[in-house]
């Protein structure tokens, strides 16, 4: 059977720093994103390209990292490393949510959150604490996926059937059930995580062989032609791919040392903290922002300019408690290392 052959004149041994700027500039990306949500400008940045670099970096990581242990030893060593940042967050915001915006949470919605799995559950759950909270239940998923996957080894055929089919699959039925956000956040994601999946085990082995058989085309099929029938394809994360690209063999390589130096520590320190800042800046970007213009400063229908230096500040303060929060879990559970 003919195949493909692709190799690196080394593979990857230790930890590449790469990675964590890599994520630094996705947070900034979906910061970004967020705040020009709240001016209403329109999305020419496109910062939610940040969401699909945060995905396809799990699957690098996930392949990287790829260890023999039981599927329940592998979801405890994982989920520990994002739930209890989760619950902090999203126990503060409860508590914020119900005094200070008087909103009403039922016993069941709480139930999914804790669970991280209330985007499996529509909009109406996935939305409706906290809008970034979606992002724990598409990991939660990505988690469940790779335990499924990984004992097909170096068969990346199989993996891009498994993985076409799963997105289909998954996209569709949240397509067809008319979950437009739990659609565009979680359904069209899961393609980059298996494109990360394939990159991470070309970085850990240094080679990868591809057959060209039937599962190999039959993922295709299902990655490209039917999502395509239906109105919707997965193209973000060949975008987000793109970018990656661009900063790890363009800006990295072309940029001068005295400029780009201090830009990484930046990006580094802010990927490090990436998964509390995901947690936290939103609502005080954007809710709390228009309540505090409201309620403290009397202005009712705040100007740009005005929402601009309320962000600012918001995003400092979300900084300056994501790192309070990490150090907090780091106390907490200090054989465990919080990260995105």
């Amino acid at each position: 059977m003919p195949e493909i052959k692709i190799e690196l004149p080394a593979k990857v041994s230790g930890r590449l720093s790469v990675l964590d700027e890599l994520k630094g500039l996705a947070i900034l990306l979906v910061v970004f994103y967020h705040a020009g949500g709240v001016l209403v400008w329109q999305n020419l940045l496109h910062g939610d390209l940040g969401v699909d670099i945060f995905v396809i970096l799990s699957g690098v990581g996930l392949a990287l990292s790829q260890r023999s242990e039981p599927p329940v030893a592998f979801m405890r060593r994982r989920l520990i490393r994002i739930m209890p940042a989760y619950w902090v967050a999203l126990t503060v915001f409860w508590a914020l949510n119900s005094h200070f915006l008087q909103k009403n949470y039922s016993v069941e919605n709480l139930l999914v959150h804790y669970l991280g799995i209330h985007g499996w559950f529509g909009d109406s759950y996935a939305m409706s604490i906290n809008d970034s909270f979606w992002f724990i239940t598409l990991i939660i998923t990505l988690y469940l996926i790779f335990c499924a996957v990984r004992h097909l080894g170096e068969d990346l055929g199989r993996l891009i059937f498994v993985g076409g089919a799963f997105s289909w699959i998954f996209a569709y039925a949240m397509f067809t059930t008319c979950q437009a956000g739990s659609f565009g956040h979680l359904g069209l994601r899961v393609p980059g995580f298996f494109a990360g999946l394939i990159l991470g085990r070309l970085l850990r082995d240094g080679r990868l062989s591809l057959q060209l058989d039937w599962p190999l085309f039959g993922g295709l099929v299902m990655f490209a032609y039917m999502p395509y029938l239906q109105g919707f394809i997965f193209f973000s994360p060949l975008a987000a791919l793109a970018l990656m690209s661009g900063y790890t063999f363009l800006w990295k390589r072309f940029t001068p040392a005295h400029i780009q130096s201090p830009i990484s520590r930046v990006l580094t320190f802010l990927g490090n903290h990436s998964l509390e800042i995901f947690l936290l800046h939103q609502p005080i970007i954007r809710e709390y922002n228009y309540y505090l213009h409201g309620r403290v400063l009397n202005v009712p229908v705040p100007s740009a300019s005005s929402l601009i230096w309320g962000m600012l500040v918001g995003a400092g303060v979300a900084l300056f408690l994501s790192v309070e929060l990490r150090a907090l879990i780091a106390k907490l559970i200090p054989s465990e290392k919080p990260t995105a």
